[in-house]
């Protein structure tokens, strides 16, 4: 444990004369520590506080003092609850030399805001004890993103495709759920790269991620393979034809989206091709869901420009990849 989190609970303990309400501040503590989300931490917070104070206002902000901004991380109520600076209740705790976070808590009344007032101790020091676990958690979960995400389109990799999958395909077999996968290539890609250049086909991928993410559902996952191939795993379809009706979705709307190339307004229009393959619980593999996927986009594309294709078993004997 961090030794500013050890000293702050000695403090705490000598100061409290070891009344009972330390051990309901040191257990809620205990509780946090075991989120891995930062989001979880600040909901968490928010409840305690309503359930132990019937506070039901909680803003957090985190100031920098290098470039002099702020950003408001977590706020349960309209802006306007906060502006009664009478009943508010401030703890400002350093986060290191560049951060600052403020917790604001909005009491109902006088009467609430003098109780808690004589909480102060205990609160600054659960805010002490909590403010490093925030930005340690917030770290992990940078180097997380970071590690999965794709760093030009900001979609996710490969890497964490197959993490995913190998919790979620044991999941959707034990509750019977569907899953449907489309495998989506960009049509004669690199005729945009030899026509123009690298700069261009980055902003054609990047075009086609923002469209694939918005025109699927949140729940869905958007993953950038390689070069110009993308995978979409939509969870939870109820049938097929679903899965068809949003690859034929994706084809419209790539095809109606333009991509400026020069800066006298010159733009251009690319199409993608969608292969659609289902998990029937006898693909056990991600590999094997990436290879049926590979075929129904290697059929799609022989098909010639926008064209969608769905994965069936008995062409894999036809079909020659290579």
């Amino acid at each position: 444990m961090n030794n500013l989190i050890v000293n702050s609970i000695k403090k705490f303990l000598e100061v409290s004369s070891l009344t009972n309400d330390i051990y309901t501040y040191l257990n809620f503590y205990d509780e946090l520590r075991e989120l891995k989300e930062v989001k979880l931490i600040y909901n968490e917070l928010q409840k305690w506080f309503e359930k132990t104070f019937d506070i039901k206002s909680l803003k957090i902000t985190i100031y920098s003092t290098t470039d002099h901004s702020k950003e408001i991380v977590f706020q349960n109520s309209p802006d306007e609850v906060y502006k009664c600076v009478a009943l508010c209740k401030h703890y400002k705790i350093d986060m290191n030399p560049n951060l600052i976070i403020t917790f604001c808590l909005v009491c109902d009344d006088k009467t609430q805001l003098e109780s808690l007032t004589k909480k102060d101790e205990y609160i600054n020091t659960l805010f002490y004890m909590v403010s490093p676990l925030i930005s340690s958690v917030s770290y992990q979960e940078l180097v997380k993103e970071l590690t999965f995400k794709d760093p030009l389109t900001n979609v996710y990799n490969r890497k964490f495709l197959v993490e995913h999958l190998n919790k979620l395909l044991p999941l959707a077999k034990r509750e019977n759920r569907n899953i449907s996968f489309l495998m989506v290539g960009i049509d004669h890609f690199k005729a945009v790269i030899d026509e123009f250049d690298y700069d261009i086909g980055d902003k054609v991928l990047i075009n086609l991620a923002t469209i694939l993410q918005n025109n699927v559902r949140e729940s869905d996952l958007v993953v950038r393979l390689e070069a110009d191939e993308f995978l979409i795993a939509l969870i939870g379809v109820t049938n097929q034809k679903d899965a068809k009706f949003v690859a034929q979705k994706l084809v419209d709307a790539f095809a109606q989206s333009e991509v400026e190339v020069t800066t006298d307004g010159q733009v251009l229009k690319k199409t993608i091709c969608v292969g659609v393959t289902h998990y029937d619980y006898e693909t056990k593999t991600v590999d094997a869901i990436l290879k049926n996927a590979d075929i129904s986009l290697y059929e799609a594309r022989n098909l010639g420009r926008g064209q969608i294709k769905e994965y069936f078993p008995e062409s894999e004997t036809c079909v020659e990849l290579f």
